[in-house]
């Protein structure tokens, strides 16, 4: 409410331009890259692994979200300072030229700022959303090896619910360290250094802010 008062209901969909440019391809790296290291580790065939094996179905998860930072970092640090934009009395934001805007203005370096705050929140989060995946999509095959489209989202969405929540504080760190600060006030710097200053100012429940909607958003993906 807050936020559609101050800046409108354009407002809250600020962002979306670099979200609907990354996340297609995001996804594909993610789901692609899943798919060819559980073919490495052969945690789909039966004569090898009967009842699957969630140590190396994490792995490959674990090993995919590795591979989809690089378009990741760079989607997620444009929407986020999107997102922060603060438009000027009486202007029309278009948001396309603002991205293209700050494409420029940080440049190839700047698009990649946090890329190992990206890479220790979607690592984490693979892991646990793959895993927990194969152990529901087991649960929830029929005799026959077959799983109903039903079946598949709640399975998706399980893994999701628990990924999401559970990554929630990785991902404040990621966005302190990726957003552009106010004036006089001092950048959040390296990884473990923000956790000690957002405990230190805030309180250790601050790495959870933001969890709920978090988890709404991320958990049917």
């Amino acid at each position: 409410g807050k936020i559609a008062k101050s800046g409108g209901v354009g407002a809250l969909y600020r962002g979306l331009p670099a979200n609907v440019i990354g996340i297609m391809p995001e996804k594909t790296i993610k789901l692609a890259g899943n798919d060819f290291f559980r073919g490495v580790f052969k945690v789909d065939d039966p004569t090898v692994y009967p009842t699957g094996n969630i140590g190396l179905e994490g792995l490959a998860g674990g090993l995919a979200g590795a591979c989809q930072i690089v378009v990741t970092t760079p989607m997620e640090i444009t929407k986020i300072r999107m997102q922060m934009y603060k438009a000027a009395p009486g202007e029309q934001v278009n948001q396309m030229k603002v991205l293209s805007q700050m494409v420029s203005e940080m440049g190839i370096a700047g698009m990649y700022q946090g890329t190992f705050s990206t890479f220790m929140r979607d690592v984490p989060f693979s892991i646990v959303y793959f895993s927990l995946y194969g152990i529901f999509r087991r649960k929830m095959m029929d005799e026959n090896g077959r799983m109903s489209s039903t079946g598949a989202l709640v399975a998706s969405t399980g893994a999701g619910i628990v990924g999401a929540s559970m990554s929630t504080p990785l991902d404040v760190i990621k966005t302190r360290l990726q957003a552009a600060v106010p004036p006089g006030v001092e950048p959040y710097k390296g990884w473990l250094p923000t956790v000690n200053r957002i405990v230190a100012e805030e309180g250790a429940m601050a790495l959870w802010k933001g969890v709920g909607p978090r988890t709404l958003i991320i958990s049917p993906l």
